[in-house]
């Protein structure tokens, strides 16, 4: 049977349709889910150099950081005592005392133990009355602004104060613009400080560290007790005292041979132990004895210390017990 010239168009049509599918199929679309894998296959290969490129920028960098990272370790350090023995707590106490004049016969050292250490932060308690409440309402009428909690005025601007952390704040005017460090004026340092601190208080942020303490009677001119006490208080490393005394009064109490002239209440002299028992208002030159309970808080350095200067005295401070 010979094919009309219509049906071989018609059959011809219907093949190339079939090879056109079958290709289709066979060829297009596997290389088409290629084309899908390739890209995926390219985008894992784009983060991945990102993540290197990253990690590399990070190499040019890290000996930096960690320097930097070290320096801010070692001073922190320069805060702190390293452990100490008790004999190590014994002489730094004494040296201490010593150069400022004063003397003790005996002291006591603790064994090193831990303490946490936490940030205090003073919030007067205010008493509450209703007189009180009426007078304060009564400001409010008068022009008076009552300011909301995290905001305050300086120089007759009203200012606000946010904290992210504990070593992040920012102060923002009525107008939300954030005000630079650099241009804080001394009533907006002040505040961002507190604002810090309350919010380190607030958030319980605390460190533990080693503690060792010295308990001992000390004895010498009253001005120079003071000073021993605000020199520990400002001591370059971390001392505090657990216990402290500050006499207003001082009991007589002179030897039999003493020249010194005391005047009793009734207005009568009196020479060396004829005053003993009595009581004098303590002043710069009185002789006092008091109890002293003083800490030492302890950080272990990196790079172990020879020794500490205590007030002009170098005190040897890697004095370990030999372990055999």
């Amino acid at each position: 049977m010979r094919l009309s010239k219509v049906e071989k168009i018609v059959v011809a049509v219907i093949l190339l349709g079939l090879i056109l599918v079958g290709g289709t199929f066979l060829l297009v679309v596997p290389s088409f889910n290629e084309i899908g894998k390739a890209t995926k296959m390219l985008e894992a290969n784009i983060e991945e150099k990102l993540a290197l490129d990253e990690r590399l920028a990070r190499l040019d960098t890290i000996d930096g950081d960690i320097t930097n990272s070290k320096n801010e370790a070692v001073k922190l350090e320069g805060g702190f005592f390293p452990d100490l023995t008790t004999y190590e707590a014994s002489e730094l106490a004494m040296a201490y005392m010593t150069a400022h004049n004063l003397d003790a016969h005996t002291i006591a050292i603790t064994e090193i133990s831990t303490r946490d250490l936490n940030l205090e932060y003073l919030v007067p308690v205010e008493a509450e009355y209703d007189l009180k409440t009426f007078s304060q309402s009564a400001k409010t009428t008068d022009g008076t602004e009552v300011l909301a909690e995290g905001e305050f005025k300086d120089g007759g601007k009203k200012y606000t104060i946010s904290v992210a952390s504990t070593t992040e704040a920012t102060i923002s005017d009525e107008d939300g613009n954030e005000i630079a460090p650099a241009k804080y004026t001394d009533t907006m340092k002040k505040v961002y400080k507190a604002a810090i601190c309350r919010f380190v208080t607030d958030t319980d942020v605390s460190q533990t560290v080693a503690a060792i303490s010295a308990s001992y009677e000390v004895k010498g001119k009253f001005s120079d007790y003071m000073k021993f006490i605000d020199d520990m208080y400002t001591n370059e490393r971390s001392i505090t005292f657990d216990s402290l005394t500050i006499p207003m009064t001082a009991t007589i109490q002179e030897e039999a041979d003493s020249t010194a002239v005391f005047i009793n209440e009734a207005g009568e002299l009196q020479v060396g132990d004829e005053a003993n028992s009595k009581e004098v208002i303590v002043e710069d030159d009185t002789e006092v004895t008091v109890p002293v309970t003083i800490v030492f808080l302890c950080v272990e350095p990196m790079e172990g210390l020879k020794t500490i200067d205590a007030d002009g005295t170098n005190v040897v401070v890697d004095q370990r017990p030999i372990i055999y």
